[in-house]
This record gives structure tokens, sequence and C-alpha cells, in this order.
């Protein structure tokens, strides 16, 4: 058997087409380096072939063994987790419903099935192109937080929201994932050789326009989300940028602890000034923050929330409704907003249940943890840990805030606060994180970039191929 049919019968056993050429090209390479070793023996160069084949054992079953491990991955383990989130979720709204008289099941199961249909898109679709558009998702992201600006602007408690056809919703809840997506690209095409070079004096100075344009836009989306926004989506969006700024620096691995020194540092500077251009009064925050672990210390004001939360942690039952007019009563907030949804169904459900969901939301990160791990592919290693980053706080800061072991603030459980434009943005996320996890061994061939978009980019920023064609010496 010559080469070419080899290759043939075992590429046929593939199903994924894309890895056929690779696996042929790798495969080929191997038998023909077999095959100058048997020539350089002193045989006949047919002969020779015939053996190296021969050598490499049964075409069909090498076929089989490369199609079981090049092929699409679907991470069923993760997927069943999120489906016991939504289930949640349901059951919570179904709560809701009957005590409210309202249909909150029913808007629960619609965003449900919209986030799920359109979420197999993005599953099958290539997320590496994504890198390519970063500056395009950052550019519509920023669009999207001026909106309430323009005649589409109105507020909803207190805060600046988008009215689209008479639905509202906070432009913050899209802003942070897409932000957190378009600093990826930015991160992960970080190049510390793209530098300017000027003279001051007669010496030479050297500016990295990558880190000025992330510095830049970093900047300006955290003032545009704090300007528009609520501060806690600035705090979760400033602490995924931290977390993957220092991942980067680690996978470097050059000058790692002097990078991450100067990147604390730093922070901690603009921090401490930050609050004093605010006038920050440290007493009256630091009454808030402790009301929030200890509401006795303002039960009629910071902590009033935080005393309702304790009477129904005093009164929980391990199964059923809590004896707590809180609970049984429509008239409290606890009851109304998605962002007490855990110590609501603790309340309802009783702590047997509260428990089961904490064990899922703990089961859920863990597995996000270890996709991240497993993932070569660089960008989206980083892809992973932003948006799992985003979705472990989210979830550890609502369940905490809940019980009173958490800073009260405007933050819900991923997948269990029943259905909104933030339900479905959460189920993207994670058909990203699919997405990559799907092509986490079928990354062979390079994704194409879309000539539109690409000039569009060009006209804001150069590329790397335009500044390789650039001499040195103009620079200078």
């Amino acid at each position: 058997m010559d080469i070419k049919v080899f290759l043939n019968d075992i590429c046929k056993k593939i199903k994924y087409k894309p890895a056929r050429k690779w696996i042929s090209d790798e495969l080929e390479a191997h038998v023909l380096e077999i095959k100058e070793n048997y020539i350089d023996d002193g045989m006949e160069e047919m002969k020779a072939e015939e053996k190296a084949v021969s050598q490499m054992g049964s075409a069909e079953d090498i076929g089989k063994q490369l199609n079981k491990i090049h092929r699409p991955h679907l991470d069923w383990r993760l997927l069943i987790l999120i489906f016991i989130l939504m289930a949640f979720g349901l059951l919570i709204a179904s709560f809701k419903g009957i005590s409210n008289n309202a249909n909150y099941i029913e808007i629960m199961i619609i965003y449900m099935l919209i986030g799920i249909a359109t979420s197999i898109f993005i599953y099958l679709f290539d997320y590496r192109k994504l890198k390519n558009l970063s500056f395009l998702i950052y550019l519509f992201t920023t669009i999207v937080m001026i909106l309430p600006m323009t005649g589409l602007g109105a507020f909803s408690k207190g805060i600046a929201c988008i009215n689209l056809f008479g639905y509202y919703f906070f432009p913050g809840t899209i802003a942070v994932t897409l932000y957190i997506i378009a600093f990826i690209g930015f991160i992960d095409s970080y190049n510390k050789n793209n530098t300017i070079n000027f003279k001051i004096q007669n010496k030479i100075f050297s500016i990295n326009k990558d880190f000025i344009k992330i510095i830049g836009l970093t900047g300006l989306s955290l003032i545009m989300m704090s300007s528009i926004s609520t501060l806690t989506n600035t705090l979760i969006l400033s602490l995924v940028y931290l977390v993957i700024t220092t991942t980067k620096i680690i996978f470097n691995k050059e000058n790692r602890v002097k990078n991450i020194l100067i990147l604390y540092g730093a922070i901690g500077v603009c921090a401490f000034a930050l609050m004093f251009c605010l006038k920050v009064n440290p007493f009256s925050e630091t009454m808030r923050l402790l009301s929030s672990f200890n509401p006795e210390i303002d039960p009629n004001n910071t902590g009033y929330i935080g005393m309702l939360q304790k009477e129904i942690l005093q009164n929980a039952k391990l199964v059923g409704e809590a004896k707590t007019e809180v609970i049984s009563s429509n008239n409290y907030i606890i009851t109304k907003d998605s962002n007490y949804t855990f110590i609501y169904l603790l309340g309802k459900a009783g702590i047997l249940i509260a428990g089961i969901l904490v064990f899922i939301i703990v089961l859920t990160s863990v597995k996000l943890i270890i996709n991240a791990k497993n993932i070569k592919e660089q960008y989206g290693k980083f892809l992973i840990i932003g948006l799992s980053t985003l979705y472990i706080f989210q979830s550890f800061a609502s369940v905490l805030m809940n019980v009173n072991m958490g800073i009260q603030s405007n933050i819900n459980i991923p997948f269990v606060s029943y259905g909104s434009i933030y339900f479905i943005i959460n189920i993207w996320s994670m058909a990203i994180i699919f997405s990559v996890y799907r092509k986490k061994d079928i990354n062979f061939e390079e994704p194409k970039k879309s000539k539109l978009f690409t000039k569009i980019q060009n006209l804001i920023f150069e590329t790397e191929e335009e500044n390789e064609n650039i001499d040195p010496e103009l620079n200078n």
C-alpha cells in the first residue's frame, strides 16, 4: 500500500473534515521519515515505502482512534449543571408566581427558550473570530452604554436604562460581559515589540502602542460603567480585568513578580486617588459595610434588608416555608427583587434545598476552573478564565450577601434569578465557554478574517502587519 492510499483510508474514518488535512500532513511527514531511514539502509524506494506504511499499523484502527480524539466535544457535565441551575430558577419563578398571581414562570421559560435557541449559533461559531472583532465589540458596547443619554433613555430605580419598544433594560447588564470579551482580545493580542521610539534631550524613550491602547480603552470602559451603570458592575468589571491581566503576566513568566507588584501598586494608588477625588466619607461607608454583616447597627436604614434576611434565617426550616411574614407576605423587598433570590428560596423551600443550590454552584465553579486549566489555546483559555470569573464572583457574592456575610449590592445569581436580558446574556456567556471546549482538540485551521471588519478596525488602529512594514528608523 502506498502512502496516499494509506492516508486516504485513515482520513475516511475521521468525521470532522477540517482535521483531515492537518492529520494527513502530520502522518505523511512521519511515514516519509521512516521511509528515508529504510532507503539509507540500502532498501529500494518502493519497498521502503511499503514497509514504512506497514510499520504504522492498520489504517482503519488508526483512523478510528484519531476520530475519537480529534472531534468536537460537548461538555455534558457542565451542561447538566447549567440545566440544574435553570431548574432552580424555574422553581423560584413558580414560588413567585403562586405568591403574586403573576406569570413569572412563563416569562422565565420564554427567556430560557430564546437564550438556548440563540446560543446554539454561538456554540457552533468559531470563538477565535471574536479576537479579530475585539475592537468592534468594544465599540458596540460603548454605543449601548451611551444610548440612555439619547431619546431611548429612561430611569429605573434611579439607574439609567434603555427604553426599547416599551421594554426597559440596563445597559450595564450587557456591557460587563461584552467589555470582558473585548478586553481579552486586547490582552491576548498584546505585542511587547509594538513600540514607538522618540527622543527627548538626546535620550531615546519607547512607548508600547498596545499598552497605551489597552490602558486607554480599559479606563474609558470603567468610566462609562461607573457613570451610567452601578458601582457593583464597575467593581465586577474591574475585578475580572485584574484577574485576566494577572493571568497574562503569570503566563509570560518574564519579570512576573515585578510586573504584578507594579500592577497592584498602581491599582492601590488609583483607588486611593479616586476616593479622595469623590470625597468619600470613610465613616459613612464603613457603617454601610458593617451593617451588611451586622444589620443591628442600623436596623432602620442601611441594615433594614439585613434584618429581614436575619429574620428568615432565624425562622428557616430544614424543608418547607419559614414561619415569617417576610416570606408569606408580598409587601417586602425580599419577595420582589431578584437580588434576594437565594434568601427567598431558603425561606420558601428550606435550608436543604438552598444548600443543594450552593452545592451545584460550587460544582459548576470547579468544572469551569478545570476547563480553563485543560484548554491549551491561549485565547480560549483567557475567555474561559474571564467569563468563569464573572460567573463565580456573581454567584458567591450574591449568596453571601443574602445571608448577611457579604456587602449589600445589586447582584444576581446567574441562571437562577428569574428571566430577563440578564438571563440571556448568561446563557450566551456559557455558550462561548462551550464553544471553546468544543474545539479544544481540533484547533487546526486558522479562522478567516472578515475583510470588512478588518478595514473598519484599521481606521482606528494599525494592524501588526502594517507595523511590520514601517521602517524602524522612522520612529526615532
